[in-house]
């Protein structure tokens, strides 16, 4: 008599069954990974063509902004109430007129018609573009001669403490004095501490060392490598100073704030109140810039701001030659900023009916976050806030 095992055989059909899900499911699971992947390449071709897209966006507005300075009417005087300095920024609106840029398309229609408009939708949020005059700012270069060999110039020295001064940066001259002689030595070209400053050996013994840069400042925000400057410091002198690739930058007369123009006393500042009244004469209708000739009375309104101590020479000028144009971006969720430096070659009297300006770029930055360029990161914050000592 043949024997049955038929516990046998159910086990058997069991683990099949068993294997036949494992298999489902092991095939679903690949598959959602399969269309994970999927899904998140083409997110990042998206993302890549609406960055590309602003991206070509911004070279247009750029290339548009070049256009306003090349077709200014009088670069022998740069201010505020020219076109350049208006262009992208919003205007008060006079009745019967508007010249102000839109992309919408309106058809034209009598006033007692209220049909709908018609509009062109090319998916673009915010469309941004200004031009600010870098000349306007003091050049944190300036404070390294231009002369190898020679010391920092004192005047620029005089011109950086005063400009702390006025923004109440440091609570004692001796912390004003302390960031001068840091930044000094970040700049000049030798590895040899001057004054009480801080060379490469000085960031070497940090938790993350680096060398100190020993030229020229690329941009404001390297200043958070600096010792002693810290994030709200670097706050405060961002709209009052700039970052050239020249140690010898003059300040335009026409486009400078009070603050600025202050700090050009010979001495520490104790009353401004005399180059407010100057700069107010800007507030008057009409005004159409200083000319050559306002520099004299200028002068004479920073002599007050510290009597007896006279100003630093030959810094003031009524035109610029480094401007900035900054554009913005935004596509959906996408953003995309751009702030270039350009130069606009210097133009005199005698070559100003024959000039060919050719406007050259300096430096580009490009973000996604629209931002002014400043290290977030907990340690950088860390470093930027420890003592001056």
């Amino acid at each position: 008599m043949t024997k049955r095992y038929p516990s046998k055989q159910k086990d058997q059909s069991g683990l099949v069954m068993l294997m036949v899900v494992g298999v489902v499911v092991l095939m679903i699971v690949l598959l959602a990974l399969l269309l994970e992947d999927q899904h998140r390449m083409i997110r990042q071709i998206g993302n890549q063509r609406v960055a590309e897209q602003g991206f070509q966006y911004s070279q247009g507005l750029n290339a548009w902004a070049l256009r306003v300075l090349h077709e200014d009417n009088n670069p022998l005087v740069d201010h505020e109430d020219e076109k350049w300095a208006k262009f992208g920024r919003p205007e008060e609106e006079i009745e019967g007129q508007d010249d102000s840029f839109s992309l919408e398309s309106t058809t034209a229609r009598s006033q007692e018609e209220e049909d709908e408009e018609a509009t062109i939708d090319f998916g673009i949020d915010t469309v941004e573009v200004t031009i600010d005059d870098l000349q306007g700012r003091y050049n944190l270069n300036n404070l390294i001669s231009a002369q190898k060999d020679v010391g920092p110039p004192v005047d620029q020295k005089r011109i950086f403490l005063n400009l702390l001064q006025i923004l109440e940066i440091g609570e004692f001259q001796e912390d004003r004095d302390q960031l001068y002689w840091n930044l000094v030595d970040w700049i000049d070209e030798n590895d040899t501490s001057a004054g009480f400053g801080a060379e490469s050996g000085d960031y070497q013994v940090k938790t993350k060392p680096y060398y100190a840069s020993d030229q020229l400042l690329s941009s404001v925000g390297e200043l958070r490598y600096v010792r002693g400057f810290t994030k709200n410091i670097i706050s405060k002198l961002r709209p009052y100073t700039t970052v050239l690739p020249v140690s010898n930058a003059k300040l335009n007369l026409n486009t400078l704030s009070p603050e600025v123009l202050a700090s050009l006393a010979g001495g520490p500042v104790a009353d401004s109140s005399q180059v407010d009244v100057f700069l107010a004469r800007k507030e008057q209708p009409g005004f159409q810039g200083f000319n050559q000739g306002d520099i004299n009375a200028a002068e004479s309104a920073i002599n007050l701001v510290s009597p007896g101590q006279g100003f630093v020479k030959n810094m003031l000028q009524v035109n610029s030659q480094f401007f900035q144009i900054n554009t913005k971006v935004e596509l959906g969720d996408q953003k995309v900023c751009t702030r270039t430096i350009v130069l606009r070659p210097s133009i005199n009297n005698s070559t100003l009916q024959e000039r060919e300006t050719t406007i050259s770029v300096i430096s580009r930055e490009q973000d996604t976050v629209c931002r002014e360029l400043i290290d977030s990161q907990t340690e950088q914050q860390k470093n930027g806030d420890e003592n001056l000592s």
